[in-house]
C-alpha cells in the first residue's frame, strides 16, 4: 500500500479518536500536560501527516508503529483523562510518536533538530 494512502486511513482513524474523546471528555483545564496546545490547530492532521513526511522519511512500519505508541499513550488515560488524545494535544502526540518510531525502527535517523524543523 502506497504511503499517501496509509497517511490518509491514519489521519481519518486519529481524527476521529481525538474528536471523540473531546466530545466525552471535554475541554480539561485543570489537568494540562504537556502534550496541549493552547488552540485547536488549524491544520488537519492529513495535512500535517503529509508535511512531516517531507521531512522525515516515513514508511508504513513507522505510521503502524506511531499508531500503536499513540495507543500506548493513552492507555493511561482512564488515570489521567489529560492524556486522551484530543483537538488540542493529537499533532504533539503523532509527533512524538513519530519520533520514537524512527529512531527505535530505523538503521538511519535524524537528530533532533530535523525533526524540530517539521
Amino acid at each position: 500500500m502506497p504511503v499517501l494512502v496509509t497517511i490518509a486511513h491514519m489521519a481519518e482513524l486519529i481524527d476521529s479518536v481525538a474528536k471523540a474523546n473531546h466530545q466525552v471528555l471535554g475541554p480539561i483545564i485543570n489537568d494540562v500536560m504537556q502534550f496541549h496546545s493552547c488552540a485547536i490547530s488549524t491544520i488537519s492532521m492529513h495535512d500535517y501527516l503529509e508535511h512531516v513526511a517531507k521531512f522525515v522519511c516515513l514508511e508504513n512500519d513507522l505510521l503502524l508503529a506511531m499508531l500503536v505508541y499513540i495507543d500506548c499513550i493513552t492507555c493511561v488515560q482512564n488515570h489521567r483523562p489529560a492524556f486522551a488524545p484530543s483537538p488540542f494535544n493529537i499533532h504533539f502526540m503523532a509527533l512524538a510518536a513519530i519520533v520514537v518510531a524512527h529512531k527505535f525502527n530505523s538503521d538511519i535517523f535524524f537528530n533532533n533538530t530535523q525533526y524540530s524543523k517539521v
